[in-house]
């Protein structure tokens, strides 16, 4: 009798802990390194034993047990047709020659309208509106707008927000006070602490030039799109929206998708977590037959050079792409491009490729070092496997994680331009002759890797953890029960200056009455 009760609450315990949850997925940015995570959170749920509905915009190859998708088209694209001037402003070509459009007011609205034709998609339209859909919490990731935050009331759930580029005050106020500027750069800067005292005026400005720029021109835009389509859906939902700011403030949790071997240590509230690198494969997948042979039998060893899923090689114009392929003619290594057009008179040494499975590449041992624009999943896989890195920066966040892997030491920095082939070479030349660099790129991956558990288990836990404790109202930050101008004691600096005034304006009359006393006595 003694043992069946041992092994009953053994069976009660096994099936407390592998309780199944169902989770609603959304990744709006329609863009290939975003649904990359997206599709990683889903993976680390789904082993998990968990059910998972999933809101994206490239869908799997082959269906996957308890997955259901919801298959929306590519808004990047719709909106690349709404507006193709202002959509090519984010071409590799145009940065060249106009500068960062990520940081402006032009990045904000670009961001906002996206959102716009996500919430007037059809079929986003009809699965928020069917009341038989129910889920235990909502994870969306949070990439400059705030009107997203409203899907979670919608299914009276907890709301677990998801950081896809480094921490920063933007993303950080979700869950907490906004950062002080004097020490944390803006996710777009490109400055690293510590900072000058003219960097710090800058950042501040920075800081106040946005936080005025969201708060009269973005924010009321969010508020009357939300206002006009959440009510509407949740009547039929048969339940009451929250205030747009209630809904935006009542997230239970952040996962940040970075760490601090890679960026800026952040002191984070007990709601937010580093998991930077959960959506790198745990088994690196095999080559293909062509790039396992080249990579074998390459001398002199290989270089890897690719500016990512949205900025795209082929965009460069054709002066840069000529300039960059005499300077990899003269290498005796081996370059693997990824070249998403075709090309004539390509030298001998270099391979293009239109696709390239860049995680088995960094796991190669004759891969030297990657040139890279530094966008955050690629420095993330760099860090991973220990390979050091030439960083373009082109936007956004891009130039702070490229002057984090300079000051870490296992990278260096181009100036992105028409003629920065020669920068280039003179960077290729540096990083082969200095061996530091790789010994830094494996000191600053064995930090990365030294955690109590991967990123994915420690995702899965903390979502788990949500709903186990219905939203963890336990580590919320106090920093939410308080306006802005309370966090800043702006209340209290009127309060002294009026109680200054107030007693100016008394004293001169006690004065007066004072001196006139004395002359009466006098006389």
């Amino acid at each position: 009798m003694f043992h069946r009760s041992i092994a009953l609450a053994l069976l009660l315990l096994t099936m407390t802990s592998c309780e199944a949850f169902r989770f609603l997925v959304v990744f709006p940015m329609a863009s290939k390194s975003h649904s990359i995570l997206g599709h990683g959170v889903v993976n680390h749920l789904l082993q998990a034993g968990h059910e998972v509905v999933h809101v994206t915009a490239f869908p799997r190859d082959k269906p996957a047990p308890k997955l259901k998708e919801i298959v929306v088209p590519n808004i990047f694209m719709a909106i690349a047709k709404e507006d193709p001037a202002g959509f090519a402003a984010f071409n590799l070509q145009n940065i060249a020659n106009s500068g960062n459009p990520a940081d402006s007011s032009f990045f904000f609205n670009i961001v906002f309208n996206f959102h716009k034709l996500f919430f007037e998609e059809p079929k986003i339209v009809q699965f928020l509106s069917d009341p038989q859909e129910k889920f235990d919490a909502v994870i969306i990731e949070w990439f400059f707008s705030d009107v997203i935050a409203g899907i979670a009331p919608l299914f009276q759930c907890p709301l677990i927000w998801v950081g896809s580029t480094e921490a920063h005050w933007q993303v950080l106020k979700l869950v907490d006070g906004v950062t002080n500027p004097s020490y944390n750069a803006d996710v777009f800067s490109a400055n690293t602490p510590p900072l000058t005292f003219w960097q710090r005026i800058q950042e501040l400005w920075t800081m106040v030039k946005k936080i005025v720029t969201i708060s009269f021109f973005i924010t009321p835009k969010e508020k009357t799109l939300y206002d006009s389509f959440y009510p509407k859906i949740a009547a039929l939902r048969g339940v009451q929206m929250p205030s747009y700011d209630e809904a935006v403030y009542n997230g239970s949790f952040l996962l940040l998708n970075s760490h601090p071997s890679i960026g800026t240590p952040f002191n984070l509230p007990e709601s937010a977590k580093y998991v930077g690198g959960y959506h790198i494969d745990s088994k690196v997948p095999p080559l293909p037959e062509d790039l396992q042979k080249l990579m074998d039998n390459a001398k002199h060893g290989i270089i890897y050079f690719s500016m990512g899923s949205n900025l795209k090689s082929v965009d460069m114009s054709t002066a840069m792409r000529e300039s960059l392929l005499q300077m990899f003619a003269k290498l005796k290594q081996t370059v693997i491009w990824k070249f998403e057009g075709e090309l004539d008179n390509v030298p001998s040494n270099i391979h293009l490729v239109k696709w390239a499975p860049q995680q088995s590449i960094f796991s190669h041992p004759n891969l030297n070092f990657f040139i890279t624009h530094g966008g955050q999943l690629s420095t993330t896989e760099a860090v991973h496997y220990g390979v050091p890195v030439i960083g373009i920066p082109v936007l956004g966040d891009q130039y702070v994680n490229m002057k984090a892997v300079v000051r870490k030491g296992f990278g260096i920095k181009i100036q992105l331009a028409e003629d920065m082939a020669k920068d280039i070479y003179v960077a290729i030349q540096e990083m082969l002759a200095n061996p530091s660099y790789k010994q830094k790129a494996k000191e600053i991956s064995q930090i990365y890797h030294d955690r109590p558990v991967p990123p994915g288990k420690e995702l899965v836990h903390w979502v788990e953890h949500v709903v186990r404790t219905r939203g963890a109202p336990h580590l919320r930050s106090p920093a939410l029960l308080l306006l802005w101008y309370q966090k800043m004691y702006l209340d209290l600096i009127v309060l002294i200056i009026l109680a200054l005034l107030i007693l100016r304006s008394c004293i001169p009359k006690k004065s007066k009455q004072t001196t006139l006393k004395k002359k009466e006595k006098k006389k």
